[in-house]
């Protein structure tokens, strides 16, 4: 049987924890030029947000209930879908927002 985590423990996790997150993130910042990246490694991390931003939101559109739903008729499909051609049409995110809204809200109401 596992015993209750103490006040002194539940500390030490928090400052170990913040200690590493300092740590990791400011050594970038301490490095500054005189770490230099290979050419394709910085090539590659241009592409990290796209993957992080998809990674996040593909499994939220496309699972309902904890199974996939690739139906046409799966509101978040259609909003993303109506999102993705308004901003290839006129490269205006605010327009890109409230098309997803609209249609994600209309296909909501009479799908």
């Amino acid at each position: 049987m596992t015993e209750p985590v103490t006040g002194i423990a539940l500390a030490v996790v928090i400052v170990g924890l913040a200690l590493t997150t300092l740590v990791t993130r400011t050594s970038f910042l301490l490095a500054g030029s005189r770490l230099k990246l290979g050419h394709r490694i910085e090539v590659a991390l241009r592409y990290a947000p796209v993957c992080t931003l998809s990674a996040i939101i593909v499994p939220d559109v496309l699972m309902h209930g904890g199974t996939w739903d690739l139906s046409p008729l799966n509101p978040r499909l259609i909003g993303v879908v109506a999102a993705g051609l308004w901003l290839c049409v006129s490269r205006n995110i605010v327009g890109c927002l409230a098309a997803g809204l609209l249609a994600f809200t209309l296909a909501r109401l009479y799908l």
